[in-house]
């Protein structure tokens, strides 16, 4: 019960908001539980003194009937997304309550200790800047105090103002320090989720061309699987190779070798949708996975890719490089395989394919027949 009770709701998504959230509900709740039981026991002239007037505990009933009241509607904001709102409304409740029950009886001034209680509150919930506004607020409502309550004397209670002076300036450092060691936590943790985002892109990117590698490979064609069977659609699988690229290292170097690779790889990445995957297999090798793509589809993209690999002309260092062409197999969920081997599988001895027919082609991969042999 009391869980549900100091519970925020969804609107209030920050771990650190929710936590103060809590902490404001739970002391809102005890402060409504100890207004209640003052009226309680004020029904049976627990507070009344000798020769007090009836009326000065009528007041104060209504001051603590006031206060309970704001104090719930201050309660039921802290459960919403108005949690700043609530939080202000509380200390200003918490100082005008004291404020008020001084006005109304200024033979009990022991009311002015319980100033600090608003600057403490604030403390808890509004910044460093905001809480000593509270303290300072606190401390010019004290020397205007005189104007409303001529018995009271600033310098005959020049301790009470001391007081509410130190405890302002120590509550005010502490805040002080707090927010600033909460900001220098927001900023590790900010830094620490950068540096987690940098890794995870080198980990599942390729340093040379700048696309997915063979790991994210098999990660996302796991899920793209999980998908098409569920939702019953077809995956294109376009495994590329750049023909006749040992010629190219052991002609130029491997600077140039690298070079190709790079270029190949800008160009093969203008024929991908924000959905498909592009990765370097490895080596010389390229996979593009196509989510939707039926067999005409994808024989249609990697036709395309490679009539565009057949116009790119490699420049190094002012030099122009030999034509690039590319072979490339294609295989498609489901009708090639239904996991993640068969289908690279299908694809790969369609590319081998490819290269043993002369290169610079396409080929799709055969369909097994139900005995396992493939139909050409």
């Amino acid at each position: 019960m009391w869980h549900w009770l100091i519970e925020p709701s969804a609107s209030i998504v920050e771990p650190e908001r929710r936590l103060q959230a809590r902490l404001l509900m739970a002391m809102l709740l005890v402060l409504i539980i100890l207004g209640l039981f003052s009226l309680t026991l004020s029904q049976f002239g627990a507070y009344t003194k000798p020769g007090e007037p009836k009326s000065v505990g009528a007041v104060f009933d209504l001051i603590t009937l006031a206060a309970v009241l704001l104090l719930a509607v201050e309660y039921g904001l802290s459960r919403s997304r108005h949690f700043p709102l609530a939080t202000a409304l509380a200390v200003g409740t918490v100082l005008s309550a004291t404020f008020v029950a001084v006005i109304v009886n200024p033979n009990n001034l022991q009311f002015l200790f319980f100033l600090i209680l608003g600057g403490l509150l604030g403390s808890l919930f509004l910044s460093a800047r905001a809480t000593a506004i509270v303290f300072v607020v606190t401390f010019i409502g004290l020397l205007l105090l005189p104007t409303f309550v001529p018995v009271f004397s600033t310098s005959n209670h020049a301790n009470a103002l001391f007081f509410i002076l130190a405890v302002g300036g120590l509550v005010v450092m502490a805040a002080t320090l707090r927010q600033r060691y909460l900001d220098q936590l927001d900023w590790r943790t900010q830094q620490l989720v950068e540096s987690e985002a940098r890794l995870r892109e080198l980990s599942i990117r390729d340093p040379l061309t700048g696309l997915f590698n063979r790991r994210y490979l098999e990660e996302m064609l796991a899920l793209e699987l999980i998908r098409a069977v569920r939702k019953q659609y077809p995956i294109g699988i376009i495994m590329a190779d750049i023909d006749h690229f040992k010629r190219f290292n052991d002609t130029h170097g491997h600077a140039v070798g690298d070079a190709v690779l790079v270029q190949v790889g800008k160009l093969l990445r203008t024929h991908v949708r924000s959905s498909d995957v592009t990765c370097r297999y490895g080596g010389e090798e390229f996979i593009f996975i196509l989510p939707e793509a039926s067999r005409e589809i994808t024989q249609t993209r990697a036709e395309q890719m490679r009539e565009d690999a057949s116009q790119l002309h490699v420049q190094y260092e002012g030099q122009t490089l030999e034509a690039v062409t590319l072979s490339l197999g294609v295989a498609v969920f489901p009708d090639h395989g239904s996991t993640i081997d068969a289908l690279l599988g299908a694809a790969d001895t369609a590319l081998y394919r490819a290269k043993h027919e002369g290169r610079d082609r396409v080929v799709v991969a055969r369909t097994p027949s139900p005995s396992g042999r493939g139909l050409g």
